[in-house]
């Protein structure tokens, strides 16, 4: 809870009250603490606030017991956020003269001198300044020090003497001036305390301090006017009203005549490419399996000018395969370590994320109209200030910012936190993004810990998947499409546990000791003797299926897996080392039934393929993702499938790492849904039953 400011004033003048420090520190402030506080005056600013409450987390245990340690340390956060940690100015009201106190600054000084009644107090080092120039002066100091409450002090006050003049009554109104931008307001006025305390009251807004003006949510223009209303006489806000919102009739969007195409696009694909144009900046997020693709190329396909397409490198043969079925002219140039300039006269330009960076000066001077993100939760990866730490991100936003349309696709927004979010809502410049901080505290459970700010949880989902329902389109199988059944088997299978048991009783005496990321080490080698252990009962099951005229495909964690498959059925595989026309080779080879047996990392395969010729699939192993597998599922569970799809997962009997992957897996899975889907259904239902069972 955060501690009204009236109340640290209070509490500092009854610490002050309990006299000078004696020598044990029961009895008001210690001396250091005392020097501190007793310059601290009425009307405090939002930086000494964050000081007292700093100061006062000493006391709570004797002088100030009845006050909330955790309170104070959220509202030191609270008033050090608020303060832009600029020095502050105190203020104390006497009838004619009130004095100004601040820390020495030969620019404060210099702004003071420029009033013209004021004096000098060499005993208590302070300058007084007539009543009538106070206001002005704080106005003038604003963008040096933290004036805030030391102006509402003195107003709250200052009666002035009511004066014949009716033009000081009647004085110029600031005029506020407005610019939109998407969803974003931008904000310009001379400084005025109470615009910017209702600016502040908002939800979303940012201050650009390079030009000192704020951006806002569009959404929230209404509730500014209201907060406004008080301050009418001072300023005319009138601009505020051209953006209120208002049911706009949109134009309906009329797509181009298909002429050289070999696919018909699905009704469900062409409202998808209806609404990315509608909204220019959008996420497609259906299911895996929908068809995506081919609804953003329908999209790309009716704006004119080059069009740009960013992509895991694994899938560029296929995005040209896709553009070319439905447009069989269409020029297209794929970027790999040539540059954009080699590649003539195309419309169509398709580059891999890892290489963004080598052509980022070439991709902005092209003037690309559009560009296409697919699997665009590549670009999620952000620190705790909110900023990519990778540079695929950087680049990405980059480009995305600077381009007019801007269409992410991916059946995954969120792969394993709140935040994976961030940066996808961000290049399609939606107004949660406004301000990282608030984002964080509000949808990730952020809190402050020894490391500082941690914001990987989860909160307010519902609040949340509300807020970003209408930029993003999400739709899942059952509803579009009459695809077969998925059927989920769980097969526990015996595995020797003398060397699992070994290792794991031996993690359980050191992880006291351990840091966070020794801890992980050694979970993942206790996931990868699993692994390796149950090789021999997914080779029965493969034998088995095999029997039964199956194409069966295997996902797996581990290259020793991948091997072991590999060897022991001739099999073909899809891993990180593959080569893009490898890649495309196997699926091919996989869809004309030439392959009975595909291994597959569960990253390196688990997106963008289609291998709907078969419909069985063998986790050996689990990933700590929950997309994971479900991407990893959709390879066979798309469209173009006919037959039910059987997915076998393998767990090892007895062995409680496979029980808590299913816990990890089971609650991320439920707050991804409930963010995403606006339910908390998951798909580990089953094997965490399954599991229970047995323990």
């Amino acid at each position: 809870m955060i501690i009204l400011l009236e109340i640290l004033e209070n509490l500092n003048y009854k610490m002050l009250g309990l006299g000078a420090p004696l020598e044990k520190d029961d009895c008001g402030y210690n001396k250091p603490d005392y020097s501190i506080c007793q310059t601290i005056r009425c009307g405090i600013s939002y930086n000494q606030a964050s000081i007292l409450c700093s100061i006062f987390q000493k006391y709570t245990n004797t002088q100030l017991s009845n006050v909330s340690k955790e309170d104070l340390r959220e509202s030191e956060d609270y008033y050090n956020q608020l303060s832009g940690k600029k020095p502050a100015i105190n203020l104390v009201y006497a009838d004619n003269m009130s004095s100004i106190h601040f820390k020495y600054d030969t620019d404060i000084i210099s702004i003071v001198k420029s009033t013209t009644n004021r004096k000098w107090d060499n005993l208590n080092k302070c300058w007084y300044v007539d009543n009538k120039e106070v206001v002005v002066l704080l106005d003038k100091l604003s963008n040096l020090c933290d004036t805030d409450n030391a102006k509402k002090y003195f107003q709250e006050k200052y009666k002035p003497i009511e004066t014949v003049e009716s033009e000081v009554k009647e004085s110029k109104k600031l005029k506020l001036i407005t610019e939109q931008k998407n969803n974003l307001i931008n904000l310009k006025l001379k400084y005025h305390a109470g615009f910017v305390a209702a600016v502040k009251s908002l939800t979303n807004r940012k201050y650009n301090s390079y030009d000192y003006s704020w951006n806002i949510d569009i959404n929230e223009v209404n509730s500014l006017i209201q907060k406004l209303q008080k301050f009418e006489k001072e300023i005319d806000f009138s601009e505020l009203q051209k953006h209120t919102s208002k049911e706009e009739v949109k134009k309906e969007i009329i797509l181009k005549t298909l002429t050289n195409n070999s696919i018909t696009p699905f009704s469900h694909q062409v409202e998808a490419a209806k609404f990315l144009l509608e909204n220019k900046k959008a996420i497609l997020a259906d299911e895996m399996g929908i068809g995506k693709t081919l609804s953003a190329i329908l999209a790309a396909n009716n704006i004119e000018g080059k069009k740009l397409i960013v992509c895991p490198a694994s899938l560029k043969l296929n995005w040209q395969k896709e553009i070319k079925m439905l447009n069989s002219t269409a020029k297209i140039g794929i970027i790999n370590g040539k540059t954009i300039t080699d590649l003539h006269d195309c419309e169509w330009y398709i580059i891999n994320y890892d290489i963004l960076f080598k052509h980022v000066e070439s991709l902005l001077a092209e003037g690309f109209k559009s560009i296409i993100m697919d699997e665009c939760h590549y670009i999620k990866s952000i620190n705790n200030s909110g900023k990519p730490t990778a540079n695929r991100g950087k680049v990405a936003l980059q480009i995305a910012n600077n381009t007019e349309y801007c269409f992410m696709l991916t059946g995954t927004p969120i792969t394993n936190k709140t935040k994976d979010i961030f940066n996808l809502l961000k290049a399609i410049d939606h107004p949660l993004t406004i301000k990282w901080f608030n984002f964080g505290m509000r949808y990730c459970n952020g809190y402050k810990d020894r490391y500082g700010y941690n914001f990987d949880g989860y909160s307010n989902t519902s609040e949340l998947h509300e807020k970003i329902s209408n930029k993003m389109m999400r739709r899942l199988k059952t509803e579009l499409l009459d695809l077969p059944e998925k059927i989920r088997s769980f097969i526990p299978v015996e595995i020797d546990l003398k060397k699992y048991t070994s290792l794991f009783n031996d993690f359980m005496k050191q992880r006291v000791n351990l840091t966070q990321g020794e801890q992980l080490v050694r979970l993942n080698a206790l996931r990868h003797l699993l692994a390796i252990e149950k090789i021999p009962h997914t080779f029965n099951m493969i034998e088995n299926l095999l029997e039964q005229e199956k194409q069966v495909i295997i996902f797996t964690c581990y290259q020793a897996v991948v091997d072991a498959i590999v060897e022991k059925f001739q099999a073909s595989k899809i891993t990180g080392d593959c080569s893009t026309d490898q890649r495309q080779s196997v699926v091919e080879d996989f869809q004309k039934g030439k392959i009975n047996v595909l291994v597959c990392n569960i990253q390196a395969a688990g997106v963008g393929l289609t291998l709907t010729s078969g419909d069985t699939i063998i986790f050996n192993d689990f990933d700590w993702t929950p997309a994971n597998h479900l991407q990893a599922e959709d390879r066979i569970h798309r469209i173009g499938q006919k037959n039910n799809c059987n997915i076998y997962y393998m767990y090892a009997e007895n062995a409680c790492i496979d029980y808590k992957m299913s816990e990890i897996i089971e609650e991320k899975t439920k707050n991804i849904n409930n963010i995403v889907d606006n339910n908390n259904s998951s798909m580990f239902e089953l094997i965490k039953k399954s599991i229970d069972k047995m323990i």
